[in-house]
């Protein structure tokens, strides 16, 4: 299996960023990512930037709907429109896009943009692809409780970074139990908000650098990129499709190099999967550091270890997916967050 990183839900100039294509791209392969997707409002100007800018391949997707159900569609051509959700989500479906609902349980802040927040309020849904665990800028926003934390957080954005939101989680977990093959993304939400001070810059939020050391789509996939952009962002959204991809906290350690999969004797299948059931089943996680493991099964931690290689015998049916926490400072910090594997 190859495997190659990236970063999803970034905003330019063509709405409401403050970064061109080409400047976020540049921020992205400094950050060596293999790929990013930009998702702006309302718009799809950003797939006339498509293409490669180094090694990195810049994609372009859309952000639909304002006040709330913020609804990411991914591998589209034409402009969704504002809706009612579900028209939304059968309009991406109908141009068979990739459709994911953005920060549903953001919370906002007081003292950020007139504590405004995002939420999805239509969980009547049907037919999305996709849930976003994690999303930077709703966390740090979130995490702006008052004067003085806003402030510390403005210079150590990472602080705020506290990992995937339990509410999120749990829907997530609730779908997927019920056989739903919807995965868990995460995004940046970058924006490359400059706060200024005359002409000079004093602070950036969602700055497009540190967001794509942070919270990164890691994609897996049987066939290798070739620099080739038809080839390449068909790997990627194949893989964004089969859920074969987990969200790393990369900012202090890379999770490049995990993996998470179900194995028999002569059988292995991989996230996304659906495994029959049988006897001898077990788990195979490697993390590319020591790391406290937690393995889940319909949202419940059934095992726990520390180390580099952790191994647990699968004993019942399920979905069963991977936290991973690494040791920084005085405690453990969220690093990983897999999509599942489904044993019936």
């Amino acid at each position: 299996m190859y495997s190659y990183v990236g970063n999803i839900h970034l905003h330019s100039r063509y709405s409401d960023g403050e970064g061109t294509v080409q400047e976020i791209a540049q921020a992205a392969e400094m950050a060596a990512l293999d790929f990013i997707i930009i998702t702006d409002h309302y718009n799809l100007k950003a797939r006339a930037d498509e293409g490669f800018y180094g090694h990195l391949l810049v994609l372009a997707g859309m952000e639909i709907n304002d006040e709330e159900n913020h609804y990411l569609a991914l591998d589209i051509s034409e402009i969704v429109n504002n809706g009612p959700a579900q028209e939304v989500i059968n309009a991406v479906n109908r141009q068979q896009g990739i459709g994911i609902i953005a920060h549903p349980d953001e919370k906002g802040s007081p003292l950020y943009d007139q504590h405004r927040s995002y939420k999805w309020n239509d969980w009547s849904v049907q037919g999305f692809q996709g849930i976003e665990v994690w999303n930077f800028l709703s966390q740090f926003k979130d995490e702006v409780t008052g004067i003085l934390k806003g402030l510390y957080l403005l210079f150590f954005p990472q602080a705020a970074l506290k990992g995937p939101c339990k509410e999120t989680v749990a829907r997530l977990d609730n779908y997927q139990r019920n056989n739903h093959r919807v995965f868990a993304f995460g995004g940046s939400d970058a924006h490359g908000i400059k706060i200024k001070l005359g002409p000079v810059t004093v602070v950036t939020i969602s700055p497009y650098d540190f967001c794509c050391q942070c919270i990164n789509t890691h994609i897996i996939s049987e066939k290798k990129m070739t620099g080739e952009k038809e080839n390449d962002q068909q790997i990627i959204y194949d893989a964004l499709r089969q859920g074969r991809f987990w969200i790393g906290m990369d900012y202090y350690k890379s999770s490049r190099g995990f993996k998470f999969t179900i194995q028999a004797a002569e059988k292995t299948w991989w996230m996304g999967d659906t495994v029959p059931w049988q006897k001898g089943l077990h788990t195979e996680i490697n993390t590319p550091q020591p790391a406290r493991v937690k393995l889940v099964r319909d949202g419940r931690i059934i095992g726990e270890s520390r180390g580099r290689v952790h191994r647990f015998p699968v004993n019942d049916r399920g979905v069963y997916r991977v936290e991973a926490y690494y040791r920084h400072l005085c405690g453990d910090r969220w690093w990983i967050f897999s999509n599942p594997l489904w044993v019936i």
